[in-house]
């Protein structure tokens, strides 16, 4: 429907509401408004006003800025210019402000882990709540796929919710797979090298230089292609070569404990049972 009555929103504009079911709400993400919005130099939304105390404003969220900058007060204070997106929680103290001409397509979200993401996202950008998305991210396209069929009525409550996913996956894990070939080749040299040597004591700094790269750009690069910290996919990746032993083989615990590269039996026990919820006994008699 066109905005007709929002300060500083021309008349061009749109905006649609979704009112999600109850399934959605307890298993997919979802949309509560989307929009288009052409704005001018007097539109300014503080989170004071009726709009931001309803239930469709106080979740997350997302704007793609196609012209011009919007700014934003929220814990800082920051600014999205074109072809930046802004990611914000809504539930807390905000405002969004334009100085000139913009044009920005947005929506409000939630369901599923969507806080959860929100706080990945910011903690892997160092709390920045602006950036500019990877170009195969498809950000835009996603969210005008998202206005596209609530102006329709064609888009169903899953492929909004799979829409809202794939953003979110975008977001989180921004690194171009065609465009760091480099750093694809680096990484994949060292999940190699961490393979090879899964048995030995690993660290950051012996994995970084080993693909001739600093620890901190190292750690960055990884976590930005495989989705974890390097310290995380070894712990995991022993975890699994352990499983496989104690299903295929009659090794002790103690000794399976050491193929894997623990140098204690009960650190090994501690994390076997951390992350699959049982202890390398339970786990091998219960497999089949």
């Amino acid at each position: 429907m066109k905005v007709t009555n929002e300060p500083g929103v021309l008349l061009r504009s749109e905006r649609f509401f979704s009112t999600p079911s109850a399934m959605a709400r307890s298993l997919f993400f979802y949309v509560t408004r989307v929009g288009h919005y052409y704005y001018d130099e007097r539109y300014n939304f503080l989170d004071s006003c009726d709009v931001a105390n309803q239930e469709s404003h106080k979740n997350f969220f997302l704007t793609y800025v196609r012209s011009g900058t919007i700014y934003y007060e929220t814990s800082q204070q920051f600014a999205a210019e074109q072809g930046q997106v802004a990611l914000v929680d809504c539930r807390k103290p905000h405002r969004f402000y334009t100085k000139g001409p913009a044009e920005a397509m947005w929506i409000h979200f939630d369901g599923a882990n969507a806080a959860a993401f929100f706080d990945q996202i910011t903690a892997f950008r160092g709390g920045k709540q602006s950036f500019r998305p990877a170009p195969d991210g498809r950000i835009e396209q996603e969210m005008a796929q998202i206005i596209s069929g609530l102006r329709s009525a064609t888009i169903s409550e899953v492929e909004c919710s799979k829409c809202i996913y794939r953003i979110l996956c975008a977001l989180l894990f921004p690194a171009s797979a065609k465009k760091n070939v480099i750093g694809n080749d680096a990484i994949s040299e060292a999940i190699g090298y961490i393979d090879r040597h899964l048995f030995e004591q690993l660290n950051v700094n012996q994995v970084a230089s080993k693909v001739n790269l600093s620890a901190s750009h190292f750690s960055r690069l990884f976590r930005s292609t495989t989705g974890f910290s390097p310290h995380e996919y070894i712990m995991l990746h022993r975890i699994d070569e352990a499983k496989a032993l104690l299903q295929s083989t009659s090794l002790s615990v103690k000794e399976i404990a050491f193929r894997v590269g623990y140098r204690s039996e009960v650190n090994f026990i501690i994390a076997f049972t951390d992350k699959t919820g049982m202890s390398p006994t339970q786990f091998r008699k219960n497999t089949y």
